[in-house]
């Protein structure tokens, strides 16, 4: 099944950056497999960026997402958060708005050398401007066990300073965390928050709906499970608002081969048969398949529809 993703003057909600899959660390659930030595996506440059982020505003770009990888290895990372930020407007007195920024991060060695830097975007874009950061576990030993030893400390110290600075964080977990662990969501959630002391009712949690079993994952399972071919009467089985499917209401952009390239979203990036075009306007012209495992263990899991966005704040 493929999905027409826009029928009249296409409106984009969500444009991803894949800036690069090179990463400090080597976590052994990462779904692009990402690491110190992986260059399989590569790096993006400015104004490749910023060739997109033009693109986007013609199409009512609403955010814009930065992820890998670790984006704070990109050599002009900073310009291009600002970049994205200056989209749409100005930051406090524009005639529009703005777009929202989101960068996810491990948040360990990478970004302390950016802080104030951050802390300078903050300050002129206010809540335009998001940190997702990644913390496995709430115990620290189930998270180093991931991630590596030691990244549980570096990464919580530096959310708290940032929490501190004003910056909003979204701490962001996996199924990982429920791996053996009877806990509830919201107990889960309770105990993130508690890892914060005096900013527990700032701190948002945001759970993915699914581990995908892709990249490194793979080498952590036996088999990937099957999932059933999204037809459209499983669809209606499932009560599936198809309006609200990440491939319906945004795009994302990787580089390979020194070639930028569409994907219809940021957990699609490694089959060619997905690759919708070299630009924004091509990608509308087509319809997205539903083929992907993804679609159905991430995206239409259930009776609820997937999403990498933010958590909305309440």
């Amino acid at each position: 099944m493929a999905i027409q993703t826009h029928h009249e003057m296409p409106q984009l909600a969500d444009l991803w950056f894949l800036v690069g899959s090179r990463c400090n660390l080597a976590c052994i659930h990462c779904y692009v497999a990402s690491s110190p030595t992986n260059d399989f996506l590569e790096q993006m440059t400015l104004d490749e960026v910023k060739r997109f982020l033009s693109e986007g505003t013609r199409y009512g770009m609403q955010n814009v997402y930065f992820t890998g990888g670790e984006p704070f290895i990109v050599r002009d990372i900073i310009p291009m958060l600002e970049a994205a930020l200056e989209t749409g407007g100005g930051s406090r007195d524009g005639e529009k708005p703005g777009t929202h920024v989101t960068v996810l991060t491990n948040a360990t060695a990478p970004i302390q050398r950016y802080l104030t830097d951050l802390v300078r975007l903050h300050t002129r874009f206010e809540e335009r401007f998001t940190l997702r950061v990644s913390l496995d576990h709430y115990e620290e030993t189930r998270h180093d066990a991931i991630r590596g030893e030691g990244n549980f400390q570096r990464t919580v110290a530096n959310a708290r300073r940032l929490m501190e600075e004003g910056l909003r964080v979204i701490i962001t977990t996996t199924g990982e965390v429920f791996r053996g662990n009877p806990l509830t969501p919201d107990r889960v959630i309770a105990a993130y928050q508690a890892l914060f002391p005096g900013f527990e009712r700032r701190v948002e949690v945001k759970i993915l709906p699914a581990i995908l079993a892709m990249g490194a994952q793979l080498e952590r399972i036996d088999a990937p499970a099957e999932w059933p071919t999204l037809t459209p009467q499983r669809l209606e089985d499932l009560q599936v608002d198809t309006t609200t499917l990440m491939c319906r209401l945004g795009r994302s952009v990787l580089k390979r081969e020194g070639i930028c390239r569409v994907y219809p979203c940021p957990i699609i990036y490694e089959v060619p048969d997905f690759e919708l075009g070299p630009t924004l306007e091509a990608s509308f012209r087509q319809a997205v398949p539903l083929s992907h495992s993804a679609c159905a263990s991430y995206c239409c899991r259930g009776n609820s529809v997937g999403t990498c966005a933010n958590t909305p704040k309440e």
